[in-house]
């Protein structure tokens, strides 16, 4: 036992020094991207370069999806590590018997298939109505999932899962479409895209590591649903910043509205239903 803990204690000491490091390496890389800024400027002032509206433009962008990319991320992050943890310590209402591995991987299967059949469509969806409008509706779906967490009925369990799922499919299609919509109105370099994501990916691995020392700490002082609800204030606040300082964006008139995307994904899982079995 003692074994145990300390190397649960190790691991958290480790993961907090991976943490100060990715914490450095970002600070470094700040700082650079602000010398090499400052250099530009002092090269404007100058005259031997031409100002230009394309970067302060590019800084703009940057700083209206970082935030809220990162808190819609880090409330991913806080709920994932408990998902079976907080389904298995549900007990059913009828008989107080605690929910068996086969009553948890089916509110899993739900989550998936929901996520599967919403993912066909999810693109198409959000491009005719509204990548911001996606991104606020992720928010409130993986709110009302996280909030199912604290119910002890099955049929809303479920609900959550299947809400959870949908919400799923949305965070992977609704921020990065707004992203590269914006910036393609704004007529920036298209190398610079790439750049926007290198952050984005960069700072997203330093949310999952601080989002799982603090849904760690959450779960042991709150127990398996703590997570959950203290993900609820990220999903209000990224919601906040994108409705706030984002322009809403939809795509071609051939967009469609996404029934056809979601048949079609229903057709192609009726013909093979290797994905169902699973």
């Amino acid at each position: 036992s003692s074994k145990k803990v300390y190397m649960a204690a190790d691991l958290a000491a480790d993961l907090d020094k991976l943490l100060a490091a990715l914490g450095g390496a970002w600070l470094v890389l700040t700082l650079l991207r602000r010398a090499t800024a400052s250099r530009e400027a002092a090269a404007v002032a100058d005259g031997s370069a031409a100002p230009s509206d394309t970067a302060e433009a590019l800084r703009r962008l940057q700083w209206q999806y970082l935030p809220a990319w990162l808190l819609f991320k880090a409330a991913d992050w806080m709920q994932g590590p408990y998902f079976h943890e907080v389904y298995a310590s549900k007990r059913h209402v009828a008989t107080g018997e605690p929910f068996s591995d086969t009553d948890v991987s089916r509110l899993f299967l739900a989550g998936f298939v929901a996520a599967t059949l919403v993912g066909t469509a999810a693109g198409s969806l959000v491009d005719s109505r509204g990548r911001r409008a996606g991104c606020v509706l992720y928010a409130a779906a993986a709110g009302a999932a996280a909030a199912s967490v604290v119910c002890e009925r099955p049929e809303l369990l479920l609900a959550g899962r299947v809400v959870g799922g949908i919400g799923t499919s949305l965070l992977a299609a609704a921020p990065e479409a707004w992203l590269c919509a914006e910036h393609a109105r704004l007529s920036l370099p298209a190398a610079s895209l790439g750049g926007i994501f290198g952050w984005a990916y960069f700072g997203d691995s330093l949310v999952a590591i601080a989002s799982g020392q603090v849904a760690s700490r959450a779960a042991s002082a709150g127990g398996p649903q703590a997570p959950f609800l203290a993900s609820l204030p990220l999903l209000a606040a990224g919601a906040a910043i994108a409705s706030a300082t984002w322009r809403e964006n939809r795509g071609g008139k051939g967009g469609g509205g996404g029934g056809g995307g979601l048949r079609e994904g229903a057709s192609i899982l009726l013909r093979r239903p290797g994905p169902l079995s699973l």
